[in-house]
């Protein structure tokens, strides 16, 4: 401990130098930045986000609309093919270096990064969310942010019904096999009366259920029949509901949300209050490690022998004697000349 406050104190001004040049350094740079022009939008979720399955319209009960919505929308923005799209209708392309934009797939991972890291979706309150980006271009910061609100109201319809759309295909195909299927149940059934003309007679009089009671064989087909003709009226009941479901969600953003503040172009940079915050503290930490590793290295260098124990670090030889450390009131008791200054004090009041 004694060597690292002997290192300290010996170069107290090299240490106040380097907490001082590092934070010093990381302002400057951020001085010398280009500043920064953000612009953000502000959207009305008319409804919750909802997702038509095989149960039904699916959505987080829990959230509210706008929640539902930022969720979705941010989510949207982690995908390749979204950003890709909302950086395709932008200049964001332009603000990239050459040797980047010289080679697609450097050009599209970099918009990617750039779109789905930087573009801000959040929920401010029951219905209302922003977009929020931010660029060293007001005009490229407006137009992310208004090509984020157009491929939204493009693409979330299309997401929100996409499996209902498959389960109606589904059901569709099934509902053409299951009519066939009561088609031919339905044949057999009166092909059996064709040939059973009394019990024909007794449908007639007292009901195909009651028929079916007299005579097995046509009891089993009559219920084949009505079991096929179930599952079609079932199958008709789910692709009417989906049918419904999907009229419901709408066809365009009008039924999703309305965009209450549009994007525009900002007209005053970013405060970069921030921004000297963050570098500050970065050159205060830079000048800490620095100033750790000055005074690591100068104890390191320090071949100074302090105690017996330093001593038998580099040497063998037994220690047989010890200069006491004595204050200035014993050195002026042994040595009264020291009192009128003739002799110097030298380390830990030893006279020199």
């Amino acid at each position: 401990m004694g060597r690292v406050l002997e290192a300290i104190f010996c170069r107290p001004l090299q240490l106040i130098l380097l907490l001082v040049m590092f934070p010093a350094l990381a302002i400057a740079v951020v001085l010398v930045l280009p500043r920064s022009y953000e612009t953000t939008a502000s959207l009305w979720a008319l409804r919750r986000y909802e997702v038509i399955g095989a149960t039904g319209p699916e959505t987080n009960l829990q959230a509210t609309p706008a929640e539902t919505q930022a969720t979705a929308l941010s989510e949207l923005l982690q995908s390749r093919t979204f950003a890709l799209k909302v950086a395709s209708q932008t200049q964001l392309a332009s603000t990239l270096d050459a040797h980047t934009r010289s080679d697609p797939l450097l050009r599209d991972d970099a918009l990617f990064t750039e779109i789905s890291k930087h573009v801000l979706v959040r929920a401010v309150g029951y219905n209302l969310f922003t977009i929020t980006y931010e660029n060293q271009s007001a005009q490229i910061a407006q137009q992310v942010v208004e090509s984020v609100i157009d491929n939204y109201s493009q693409q979330s319809q299309q997401f929100s019904i996409a499996e209902a759309q498959y389960l109606l295909q589904s059901y569709q195909g099934q509902l053409v096999k299951a009519q066939q299927d009561a088609a031919s149940a339905a044949a057999a059934e009166a092909h059996y009366l064709t040939n059973h003309p009394d019990l024909a007679h007794q449908v007639l009089t007292s009901g195909p259920d009651y028929a079916a009671t007299l005579d097995p064989a046509y009891g089993l087909l009559h219920s084949q029949t009505k079991q096929a003709q179930a599952t079609v009226e079932n199958l008709q009941s789910l692709i009417a509901s989906l049918n419904q479901e999907i009229s419901a969600q709408g066809t365009g953003t009008n039924s999703l949300f309305k965009v209450i503040d549009a994007p525009s172009v900002g007209t005053q940079p970013v405060s970069r209050i921030k921004s000297f915050l963050i570098g500050g503290a970065i050159g205060l930490v830079a000048a800490l490690v620095s100033c750790s590793a000055l005074v690591i290295i100068q104890v390191r260098r320090n071949r100074a022998v302090y105690t017996p124990l330093d001593l038998q670090k580099i040497t063998t030889l037994p220690v047989l004697a010890q200069l006491p450390r004595l204050g200035q009131e014993g050195i002026t008791a042994l040595l009264p000349s020291a009192a009128s200054g003739e002799l110097l004090p030298g380390r830990d009041g030893v006279p020199s």
